[in-house]
């Protein structure tokens, strides 16, 4: 693989494997940014205690380098999409039943099946087992 800024070719198995999700990732979600990647692998990140939603608001403590205006608008881009663009189907939104103002997301099983895969692309060995964080 050619790195930025070397001549030399950089032969580097992380690398590599960071490549690869990467082109799934452009393949085949082209319009999504690196900033809604981070996004999607929060939500992914989040405790699976039985319970997998979490607030925008609990998402946005997770993301301190992201404004709430800016989340609200990565998780309509990586849910359903709005008016003028569609969405990718990677996170569904739910509302409370208790308070109308708070919203909740979760990851749907498209976007559990993309970070499962890319999960095996990045580190392929925590997933078969063979890990020393493996259980």
């Amino acid at each position: 693989m050619f790195f930025l800024g070397t001549s030399k070719t950089l032969h580097s198995q992380p690398l590599e494997r960071f490549a690869r999700a990467l082109d799934i990732i452009q393949s085949r979600y082209p319009t999504m940014s690196l900033s809604m990647l981070s996004t999607l692998f929060a939500i992914g990140r989040i405790p699976k205690d039985g319970n997998a939603l979490i607030s925008v608001s609990g998402l946005v403590e997770h993301l301190p380098d992201q404004k709430y205006s800016t989340v609200a608008r990565q998780l309509e881009l990586l849910g359903e999409g709005n008016a003028r663009k569609a969405g990718m189907g990677l996170v569904e939104k739910r509302g409370n039943p208790d308070d109308r103002r708070t919203r909740y997301v979760a990851l749907s099983e498209g976007g559990r099946h993309l970070l499962y895969e890319l999960g095996s692309v990045l580190a392929p060995d925590l997933l078969s087992g063979r890990g020393k964080d493996a259980p």
